[in-house]
């Protein structure tokens, strides 16, 4: 890798997206003194892919000639070429814009909170374009980024703290991994099982809809990639039951504590009744967790049967 990285992705410099978010969460400058605070910071707990916009003709045209400089693979895929490039050209990295998007759309400009993340950044850029893989954006909203920074795209700016970057397959044996002895115990075959997961995770995870915003979007973008009960639940019922309903809610915990709810609606395919499962999260802070378990940060494998005034608060 090429040295100075943490410079080449690192928050852009003065009077860039950095100092905008810098004012936008409660600067202590002159500027900001004596003025209002500013709203809660809204955090993003989101599923989709990076891409790289570039701001201006002149930055893609100098990215242009930095790509033939180093002779980069004309066969290579684009996401590997736009890491090489970027990799060794810092001036570059800290003027292209990344976007991330829900699908298709591009949604939110992201920044780096630090420059420790370029790793996560640039394996998130080497994949661009892979519709096998699929990142997780966690971070805190900012304002919105101006069409000069990345070239006519007027979306959020997120502040990145984390960035998970996975393929499907990988995500794939991780379940399997987590699942093994329920999977067997309860005679699941594991092909059935493969492809109810994959389904339910794209249905889900990749809907134009779940912007990982809302505390609901949070929680349910948080169970699709730390909770393997949910999948072990939906393939428990695939003969017979389908999902049919999706539904958030959410409880004022002890201590003004946020928790979400999230209910799973299965219908019996001959009979039409529903059996209701759920799940309680914590989406207080940027970092959500289940309140189901037992106090250590380890989740239940189950669901637990929902019953309409059921949702008191979790003690955790």
């Amino acid at each position: 890798m090429m040295t100075e990285l943490s410079e080449a992705i690192s928050p852009m410099p003065e009077g860039g997206p950095a100092a905008a978010m810098a004012h936008a969460g409660g600067c202590s400058c002159e500027a900001c003194a004596g003025k209002p605070r500013s709203a809660p910071e809204q955090y993003v707990y989101a599923l989709g892919r990076f891409d790289v916009k570039f701001p201006t003709i002149g930055i893609e045209r100098e990215f242009q000639q930095r790509e033939r400089a180093l002779k980069a693979q004309q066969s290579a895929a684009r996401g590997r070429k736009l890491r090489q490039v970027l990799e060794a050209n810092s001036h570059l990295a800290l003027r292209v814009a990344y976007t991330f998007g829900l699908g298709a759309t591009p949604t939110y400009l992201v920044m780096p909170s630090s420059g420790s993340q370029r790793a996560e950044f640039l394996e998130a850029i080497e994949r661009v374009g892979d519709t096998n893989h699929v990142s997780v954006l966690i971070g805190r909203m900012g304002p919105l980024a101006s069409p000069a920074m990345s070239g006519g795209l007027v979306a959020p700016i997120v502040m990145a703290d984390k960035i998970y970057t996975f393929s499907l397959d990988e995500w794939q044996k991780g379940l399997e991994s987590s699942l093994e002895r329920a999977v067997k115990s309860r005679d699941i075959k594991k092909d059935a099982f493969n492809e109810v997961c994959r389904e339910l995770f794209h249905r889900l995870a990749l809907m134009a809809e779940n912007m990982g915003v809302t505390d609901g979007h949070r929680a349910l973008n948080y169970l699709l990639v730390q909770h393997p009960g949910l999948f072990l639940a939906a393939a428990e019922r695939a003969k017979r039951q389908v999902l049919d309903r999706v539904e958030t809610r959410v409880i004022h915990g002890p201590g003004m504590r946020r928790q979400v709810a999230v209910i799973f609606t299965f219908l019996d395919s001959s009979t039409g009744v529903p059996e209701r499962l759920f799940c309680r999260v914590d989406v207080t802070e940027e970092w959500p967790f289940v309140t189901d378990g037992s106090g250590t940060g380890s989740a239940p494998l189950g669901l637990s049967p929902y019953v309409e005034g059921t949702l008191a608060p979790s003690l955790m």
